[in-house]
């Protein structure tokens, strides 16, 4: 890296603030860290309903445990009792039950999703939030990675669909099975063949959440994808060394989650 990515974590009270400070800043031992984790923390925990939502809102119960897993990260009572409403408001084929409608435009900010469809936004959340709280074999989580298997099938070749499979992406890749399933090896192939010879990808492929997403990959294709935007990562670090024009933190937070997962930093 031409710059020190770090910086912009110092003193960041944001779940990804608190994570960077912990995992790359060795910070996790000192007062600062520890009251700072203590007030995030709090924040997320407050407001959450007796039925484990917050503001009976899949979007807001998805936001907060997001939060969740950067920072406490293991399941505690609070969080399965959020995770086992979220997973019967958004995996069931109840319509009475269906999930918010008409999802807010910067639902997907400081989360790994693009907006997409609502109902399939929803449901790519909720099982990545299943997975990384280790609920990957519940039964209606794994009916819907064989629904999510059917749909890239029958919508195989759809440039249309590039934000849905964005979401499916991350859904997948988080899952110890589905990462490795034939439907994902197909989507990140298609996204090699969209790759650019700058190494980005052409809208609405997000650029920073794909690179993240096909680091946590150990697939040939993903890491030829991956050296071949490490040349526009150096090129685009910022003399600040963050990365992007919005949400900059959060992009530099994927942008160091996937050089580290590669080991280049």
């Amino acid at each position: 890296m031409h710059f020190d990515p770090f910086q912009i974590f110092q003193t960041s009270k944001s779940p990804a603030g608190l994570y960077a400070r912990k995992k790359w800043l060795d910070e996790a031992e000192t007062f600062a860290w520890k009251n700072d984790f203590q007030e995030t923390v709090s924040s997320l925990m407050k407001d959450q309903s007796a039925d484990g939502s917050w503001f009976q809102s899949t979007v807001e119960t998805v936001r907060h445990l997001f939060g969740l897993h950067l920072t406490v990260r293991e399941r505690t009572a609070d969080i399965d009792k959020a995770l086992g409403w979220l997973i019967n408001k958004t995996l069931n084929n109840n319509p009475s039950e269906a999930p918010d409608a008409n999802l807010p435009s910067d639902i997907i900010r400081e989360l790994p999703f693009i907006k997409a469809q609502d109902r399939l936004t929803l449901i790519c959340a909720t099982l990545f939030l299943a997975c990384v709280f280790q609920l990957e074999n519940d039964q209606p989580v794994v009916q819907h990675y064989q629904l999510l298997t059917r749909w890239l099938a029958d919508h195989a070749g759809r440039a249309d669909l590039w934000t849905d499979n964005s979401n499916i992406l991350r859904a997948m890749i988080v899952h110890p099975v589905y990462a490795n399933d034939p439907a994902t090896l197909k989507l990140v192939d298609d996204l090699g063949e969209n790759q650019e010879p700058s190494g980005i990808w052409p809208a609405p492929i997000p650029f920073f959440l794909t690179v993240n997403a096909l680091a946590h990959l150990n697939l040939e294709s993903a890491h030829r994808q991956w050296l071949k935007a490490f040349p526009f990562l150096l090129d685009s670090q910022k003399k600040d060394g963050s990365w992007g024009d919005q949400d900059v933190q959060w992009n530099t937070f994927l942008i160091v989650h996937a050089l580290k997962n590669k080991k280049c930093l």
